[in-house]
């Protein structure tokens, strides 16, 4: 987060200030991080850090609202009990996710973009639906199935953890953080054929469903040495720049396409 993009954020303005930005942007851009091991060579506010770049990007040219970002997030089983994670329970996810919007509305926001580029949406969807339900309009979007189709014209190998894709991300967004002298490859334990299991950059349908959906997977903490899923020495940073440079354009189409279908001060009929 840079305090020159300070002006973006809501927790750095006072409250007539937020209530002024709605009369002329009603949409809030949410962040959704999370805390988690990203192996010897990534900091593990990798999925939150990589956060900062986009929002700021997006809310500097859209005019939209940059909400605060909490660093904790939901985890998948086969995530839980490896040192340096630190997971909430879904339940306690969904609750978060839902007062802050309950909250920001109160200002005058009517339109909510979750973002988030870790593996949370068993958490995040049940969130929407409740808030959807309640009248709030809110799209959660995973920030790599904005990209699935340009995916391997950047990368070697499929997006999963710690790996290519997610250490070139780190080196273009926080790369003060990143030491690629530790860099590795690892592969992890699974109980069903990699056939049957949708990853994040994947554009096949599966049975088993996406990889954070069933207990494919063996638990981490026991599996993995390193803790990394892929090969992390293929990482550049001209990779990690491409990739989030049209996530970033794409994010801005759709508060672009927002805005004009629903102008500032016009709510869509959720309910």
């Amino acid at each position: 987060m840079s305090l020159e993009k300070k002006h973006l954020w809501w927790q750095y303005l006072s409250w007539p200030e937020i209530v002024e930005r709605a009369k002329r942007c009603d949409i809030a851009l949410f962040p959704m991080g999370s805390i988690e091991q990203h192996g010897p060579h990534l900091p593990t506010g990798h999925d939150t850090l990589q956060l900062f770049k986009i929002g700021e990007a997006v809310a500097e040219r859209t005019g939209a609202m940059l909400l605060p970002c909490p660093w904790y997030g939901a985890h998948p089983y086969h995530h839980w009990h490896f040192p340096g994670t630190i997971p909430l329970k879904i339940d306690t996810c969904r609750e978060l996710v839902k007062d802050v919007v309950r909250g920001a509305a109160n200002a005058g926001y009517n339109k909510f973009i979750i973002f988030w580029g870790h593996g949370q949406a068993f958490a995040l969807d049940p969130a929407v639906h409740d808030l959807g339900l309640e009248g709030y309009f809110v799209i959660s979007v995973m920030l790599w199935n904005l990209v699935k189709d340009i995916h391997t014209e950047i990368f070697e190998d499929p997006f999963w953890h710690a790996d290519e894709a997610e250490t070139s991300i780190g080196l273009y967004t926080h790369p003060e953080f990143v030491d690629m002298s530790k860099a590795a490859k690892e592969l992890p334990t699974t109980f069903v054929d990699g056939r049957f299991v949708e990853g994040p950059s994947d554009k096949k349908g599966s049975f088993a469903g996406e990889f954070w959906q069933g207990t494919w997977a063996a638990p981490e903490y026991k599996d993995l040495k390193k803790g990394i899923i892929g090969d992390a020495t293929k990482a550049t940073r001209e990779k990690g720049e491409r990739y989030v440079t049209k996530v970033i354009e794409r994010l801005i189409e759709l508060v672009e396409h927002i805005k004009t279908r629903y102008p500032v001060g016009v709510k869509p009929p959720v309910k």
